[in-house]
């Protein structure tokens, strides 16, 4: 896989230009975060292990659904664990992430934890703001085009709109949607670099990534999709037959390889951008 990404070298030569300032080596934060990958799976199993374990068995639809809402809310906040050692071990090295706090199986609840959890309910609110605004705003941009219908308050009814509906009117509101899903989608890509700041600056860091991934965006995007296809694939062409337990073979799959691979390998890759980042703000 580390030879596979060279196919972008190409793509991403001239991307610096698409930036603010220089850009990371997409293609080196790729072939770093797939060369991390066994350090992270040695020194984090048991984090890793204990997360699949949680979100398996709160999928399982025998258990009752007080028991599966404290799974899920653990699940979430174990998360924060599951980074917090990963992010150790990718930013720090080997070496010394037992010194950053590292635990046994990659499992510790430390300062760099409770600052991920801070620093993760900040993002999460100023996302959810900036969707309520837009929400409202697209709200009123419909009214103003007269298409501020109850039919439009489903997907459904957004959906025949666009298919059956009079002309201008369904490309206003596919325009209009477009519109407020890639702006989200840009402040979210803005905001990925949020927790590997936090661990190595020893501080909470929320909307500060917004600068710190200035001009950096593409390249982020493009890396992250790169990471998710083979995952993507993968999930497409596993048959969804059989049950174990209640489950199918396809989503315990699907869990098995989205938290053991693709979790820390995505945690490698940006980690390895925020180094780089870093590396050239020092620079000048």
């Amino acid at each position: 896989m580390v030879k596979a990404v060279t196919w972008l070298e190409p793509l991403c030569g001239d991307m610096g230009a698409m930036s603010f300032g220089p850009a990371f080596h997409l293609v080196g934060a790729l072939k770093s975060a797939v060369a991390t990958l066994p350090t992270l799976w040695r020194q984090s199993w048991l984090a890793l292990a204990a997360l699949f374990a949680l979100v398996l068995i709160s999928q399982v639809p025998q258990i009752e659904i007080g028991l599966r809402r404290g799974l899920i809310m653990t699940s979430l906040l174990f998360q924060f664990v599951v980074a917090g050692g990963l992010y150790r071990v990718a930013l720090f090295g080997e070496r010394y992430a037992k010194a950053e706090g590292l635990g046994l199986g990659g499992i510790q609840f430390g300062k760099p934890e409770l600052r991920l959890i801070g620093a993760g309910l900040l993002v999460a609110l100023f996302w959810l703001m900036v969707f309520a605004t837009l929400c409202v705003m697209l709200a009123l941009f419909l009214g103003a085009a007269g298409l501020a219908d109850q039919s439009h308050s489903t997907p459904h009814g957004f959906f025949l709109e666009l298919v059956n509906g009079p002309q201008p009117q369904g490309i206003v509101l596919l325009v209009a949607i477009a519109g407020v899903m890639l702006t989200l989608t840009i402040l979210s890509v803005k905001l990925w670099l949020h927790q590997a700041a936090t661990v190595a600056e020893h501080r909470v860091v929320s909307l500060n990534a917004l600068t710190l991934s200035s001009g950096q965006t593409v390249k982020l995007f493009l890396g992250y999709a790169y990471l998710a296809l083979p995952f993507i694939v993968v999930s497409a062409v596993i048959p969804n037959a059989g049950n174990i337990a209640g489950l199918t073979p396809a989503l315990i799959v699907n869990l098995a390889l989205g938290i053991a691979v693709f979790l820390p390998v995505s945690i490698a890759f940006l980690a390895s951008a925020y180094r780089q980042i870093m590396e050239l703000r020092a620079k000048g």
